[in-house]
């Protein structure tokens, strides 16, 4: 029975024009290969699975060729096939995470005085050379740094920061980057044409994002895919060897929180834990979805440049342009944070609830005004219905009791999200004819977008039609933030005046020669 070979094995380039993703190095050597000028040590630096190791081999190769020395190395000489075989006498490949040690370092590099047994050079391939000890990088600067004309070295790491910058600075460095999902899944089909296995394109797809950039990682990948969905690569088998959310899910949990249904959002959650998928994963994919529909928020033109989905267009119009990178920044915090959470369904839950906490102060409130549009329908409403019953706006309008007080009014606020925050660093300053007047110090601007929130919260506590006004003026003045500050430095130093003059802390502190350690005074909170 034959042994099939696996396909990160079978399909490892032997070539530069066979490397994919790393254009920018390919074409550097190619240059310097032909044009002569040959380095005596090369670092090839990058993540796992981007092609180090297999660069170092085909570069042996260019060094080796029987037909010259050359960027086309022909693959069929005695000297190819050994290293493509790794059995060539001249080219010595060492893990330098199994042989750390200054012994072992000295041993490979006496025998580097003596010629090659057959080929041009005596290529020294070091992997993972940041592994090595300080003695051993010691050890090895003299030979790295004057090695004799028939010796070639090449490094590879995952970590360049650990290696030495005395042996970077005799070293040519090339950093390799990650592929990019779209790459990895172009060869993926290629690969999948060429061994006459039928697939789908998502498929190969899910494979790329999920190999983040490894090469490597996704004909591994792909092994096991084949051998899940019985030679055959189909998006829902991949789906489900994977973990991956499909993306109902996602859809049902942004519109979910557009429509402000805690319940349904509680329902997914559950629907996936009873189909074990990972939630982490989930938090990934929503962040992903959250960022497309921000683009296409953005710019229309995004659906074309980036093909995202005609179904991503309703979302656009759900939330603005801060709530989306609200929810953006919850999503990932959240999954930063799972490991924090009791299990990872409550804390999927808790980051829905929190995305809905902070998109629910607008539909919480009787009346509604996203935007300032809304507010001119209303008018326009009250207008046309002038006959039959007058507008709150158009009756007599005197400060309510409640306006007197902002600082008062403003806690009454504490629910709705940025409004309240935008309210909390505001003064009052006038209330005219239905105008309402509030000051900000410029340091404060950002929450100025969140004006409109705070008119419609406004109106709705107020019961009555208000237009607006926040001007930016730098004034000493008593915001309700800066009240409660006051309070709370008051509460501190009334605090540490008390620690203080305790008679049993100021016996530990004049008899033991005690500190006080005034930053774990906190004032006692009175509920």
């Amino acid at each position: 029975m034959a042994t099939s070979i696996a396909l990160a094995r079978k399909w490892r380039p032997k070539s530069f024009k066979e490397m994919v993703g790393q254009e920018h190095v390919v074409r550097a050597l190619n240059n310097a290969i032909e044009s002569g000028r040959i380095h005596h040590a090369y670092l090839f630096t990058g993540t796992r699975g981007v092609g180090k190791t297999t660069l170092a081999r085909i570069l042996a190769k260019c060094f080796n060729c029987e037909t010259g020395l050359t960027a086309i190395p022909c693959g069929q000489c005695e000297s190819c096939q050994s290293i493509d075989r790794g059995r060539n006498p001249d080219l010595m490949e060492v893990d330098a995470a199994t042989n750390t040690r200054v012994e072992e370092m000295r041993e490979l590099l006496d025998n580097a005085q003596y010629m090659p047994v057959a080929a041009r050079y005596k290529v020294y391939i070091i992997d993972e050379v940041h592994m090595l000890s300080r003695s051993a990088f010691n050890s090895m600067l003299k030979t790295l740094e004057e090695p004799p004309e028939h010796v070639k070295f090449i490094l590879a790491t995952t970590d360049p920061q650990k290696v030495p910058i005395t042996v970077l600075s005799r070293c040519l460095q090339f950093n390799l980057k990650q592929m990019r999902p779209e790459q990895i899944a172009l060869h993926l089909g290629h690969i999948l044409k060429e061994e006459q296995i039928a697939y789908e394109d998502n498929a190969l797809t899910l494979i790329g994002r999920a190999a983040q950039g490894s090469m490597r990682d996704s004909l591994s990948l792909l092994d096991q895919a084949i051998a899940y969905s019985s030679s055959e690569v189909r998006e829902e088998h991949v789906a489900n060897m994977l973990g991956v959310i499909s993306e109902d899910y996602l859809y049902q949990i942004l519109n979910a929180l557009s429509q402000q249904d805690a319940y349904t959002l509680i329902a997914i959650s559950q629907s996936m834990a009873d189909r074990y998928l990972s939630f982490v994963q989930a938090l990934e994919d929503l962040a992903r979805l959250i960022h497309n529909v921000t683009l296409l928020k953005a710019t229309k033109k995004a659906q074309d440049t980036l093909g995202l989905s005609d179904s991503l267009l309703p979302l656009t119009e759900s939330w603005d342009a801060q709530t989306l990178q609200l929810l953006y920044q919850i999503a990932i915090q959240a999954r930063h944070d799972m490991y924090l959470a009791p299990d990872e369904l409550s804390g999927f839950r808790m980051a829905l609830l929190r995305m809905l906490a902070f998109t629910h102060q607008d539909a919480a409130l009787p009346v509604s005004h996203e935007i300032k549009s809304e507010n001119s329908k209303k008018k326009q409403l009250i207008e046309q219905t002038h006959d039959t019953a007058p507008s709150r706006s158009e009756k007599q309008i005197h400060i309510p009791p409640s306006l007197a007080n902002w600082p008062e009014l403003v806690t009454r606020l504490s629910g709705a999200g940025m409004a309240y925050e935008l309210s909390r660093h505001c003064q009052l300053k006038s209330f005219e004819a239905g105008h309402l007047y509030l000051t900000i110090d410029p340091s404060q601007k950002t929450l100025i977008p969140y004006q409109d929130r705070l008119q419609s919260a406004l109106e709705s506590i107020l019961d009555m039609d208000i237009k607006l006004t926040i001007e930016l003026i730098k004034e000493e003045g008593h915001t309700p933030a800066q009240l409660e500050e006051k309070k709370e430095q008051a509460a501190l130093q009334a605090a540490k005046h008390s620690i203080e003059h305790d008679p049993l802390v100021r016996t530990l502190l004049d008899e033991f020669g005690g500190k006080l350690i005034e930053s774990s005074i906190k004032p006692i909170k009175n509920n």
